[in-house]
């Protein structure tokens, strides 16, 4: 059953992959229309998530996110099955670089860095792109699928246009290959806002009204490999079109006190949904922890 789903989802995405830019945006709205008033798909989730977010705004602004969110999620779907036919100068059309000057400079500097991603804009196509922003060797840290099937049509989806055996890096083994890779200058994507275990290890703060822990492994990782840390903001300007913005959160994590990586990467996530509230991913059970009286 496992193969036959599939081959089913598989199939749909070779049928996304082959409509026409012009064409796309009709199906997101055709997929936007059943998830959303049929399927009813995470409502209560998204719901819940908005509401406790944004405790300063009336339902009907609340309706107009979540609709413009699940509008967004669509898009967001249907773009990510296009990379499977896209070629590299059509998709540089769709995301614009507003500042590569600051990879570029951290490159001539000697630096290899940690660009830090939440779950905003299309974080599958920055990953696309990412190796034409610097001569950094880029790559990208993910998390393994547990079935063959799915892990390898995801690493064919994200594998860069450069086809680079490298630019994948399983989370488990992430620290180790790093480390082999120290004469390099490397770029190394991180999407570091899912939600983690929800233990004392992990990094505890406010985040949107609420108690919120958060992967410490971006700055554990930032401070031993010394790499700089940057945050990618990527806003949607318009439906199919990107501006990403390079933020330095630190050049020297070394220098930093314990904490200020992760506090600055959360505060700017905040910030960036506060700006654009329909950008982030709702659906995500982001809150199931609760801190303990113990943690920090």
């Amino acid at each position: 059953m496992k193969k036959i789903g599939f081959w089913f989802v598989k199939g749909i995405a070779f049928m996304i992959s082959i409509t026409p830019f012009s064409l796309l945006y009709l199906r997101s709205d055709c997929y936007c229309f059943l998830l959303y008033h049929l399927i009813r798909y995470r409502r209560k989730v998204v719901r819940e998530n908005l509401v406790k977010s944004f405790p300063e705004k009336s339902p009907k602004e609340i309706k107009r996110i979540e609709r413009r969110f699940y509008r967004n999620f669509c898009d967001l779907v249907v773009e990510t099955c296009k990379l499977l036919r896209v070629k590299p100068d059509e998709l540089s059309r769709h995301v614009h670089f507003t500042n590569p000057k600051l990879m570029c400079d951290l490159y001539e500097r000697g630096r290899s860095v940690f660009t830090a991603i939440p779950h905003s804009g299309n974080w599958e196509w920055y990953g696309k792109m990412m190796h034409s922003v610097s001569p950094h060797k880029a790559s990208a840290i993910y998390k393994r699928i547990k079935d063959p099937n799915f892990e390898s049509f995801m690493k064919q989806l994200r594998k860069n246009f450069n086809n680079d055996q490298e630019d994948m890096i399983e989370s488990s083994v992430a620290l180790k290959t790093l480390v082999r890779r120290k004469d390099l200058r490397n770029a190394i994507l991180i999407v570091a806002d899912q939600s983690p275990r929800g233990v004392a290890s992990d990094y505890w703060t406010e985040f949107l009204h609420r108690d919120t822990c958060w992967f410490y492994g971006l700055e554990k990782m930032a401070k031993f490999l010394d790499y700089a840390v940057v945050f990618v903001e990527m806003q949607r300007v318009r439906r199919g079109y990107y501006d990403v913005t390079f933020k330095l959160i630190c050049e020297d994590p070394k220098s930093t006190e314990e904490g200020f990586i992760m506090e600055q990467y959360v505060r700017h996530i905040e910030r960036s949904i506060q700006n654009n509230p329909d950008n982030w991913l709702w659906s995500h059970r982001r809150w199931k922890h609760s801190r303990q009286p113990e943690q920090p």
